[in-house]
């Protein structure tokens, strides 16, 4: 019976030790994320469009040269269309902008939003657009300019540190639950969970780690069990030292 707690005991150690291995990886790769995220914001793609505002309504658009880099369209293209720009907008986003568009028009400023945009190849986007409101003297709206960045690679890196967050937070609960005291029956050896329940060992590591649980008999439990089965197994061997009793 203290043979197998003691190899119950060692298996959890084992768990424990790969857990933690696991986290460091992932604190490693989380590091590599954070600095992949530094170099991209200081390589940004932007680019800046100006709106002529008359009573407020919109009467001129003009895109800066810049804009096809990020959009795929020249200049002389959004002047040409004027609602080029609104059908770029990706239809679960474009409420978004028409509400951004409507403050500005009404003289507020609402501040940047983050939304995706089609390119004229068809690839998807994620863009930043940055209002600045020019007013006269009485308060007047006269016209704004927008400023447009690429963010598509700052939302890759934050979605890969939004999973590499989570992982790592699962691995550390997993280390947690294997650390410490863990109460096992000196029978049966049943473990006792924090609810209060009790669970076979076997079932406690398959949820709680990556170990998969094999069965055998040790020899003591084999000449407990099946005495006549663990004399003709040491006859056969002819050494009497009962080890090597085939696993059931």
């Amino acid at each position: 019976m203290e043979n197998r707690l003691n190899s119950d005991v060692e298996r959890l150690r084992f768990c424990n030790l790969a857990l933690e291995e696991e986290c460091r990886q992932l604190r490693h790769a989380l590091q590599e994320s954070e600095e992949r995220y530094r170099r991209i914001t200081l390589a940004v793609t932007d680019y800046i469009f100006t709106v002529t505002v008359d009573q407020g309504r919109p009467v001129h658009t003009e895109h800066g040269a810049a804009c096809v880099a990020v959009t795929g369209y020249t200049a002389d293209e959004f002047s040409v269309d004027p609602q080029l720009w609104y059908w770029m907008v990706l239809e679960a986003d474009r409420s978004m902008v028409l509400q951004q568009a409507g403050r500005i028009l009404a003289g507020e400023d609402p501040g940047p939003i983050e939304h995706r945009i089609r390119k004229k190849d068809g690839e998807v986007r994620w863009v930043s657009n940055t209002p600045v409101l020019q007013f006269d003297q009485r308060g007047s709206l006269l016209s704004y300019n927008g400023l447009i960045r690429d963010i598509t690679a700052r939302k890759q890196v934050e979605s890969e540190r939004e999973t590499l967050i989570a992982e790592l937070q699962a691995a550390l609960a997993k280390v947690k639950l294997l650390s410490g005291l863990l109460p096992i029956c000196a029978n049966c050896k049943n473990v006792r969970e924090d609810t209060g329940y009790w669970t076979q060992i076997e079932l406690y590591l398959h949820q709680h780690s990556n170990a998969e649980v094999s069965h055998g008999l040790c020899p003591d439990c084999a000449k407990k069990l099946y005495p006549e089965y663990y004399a003709r197994s040491l006859a056969a061997k002819g050494d009497g030292a009962g080890e090597g009793c085939p696993e059931q």
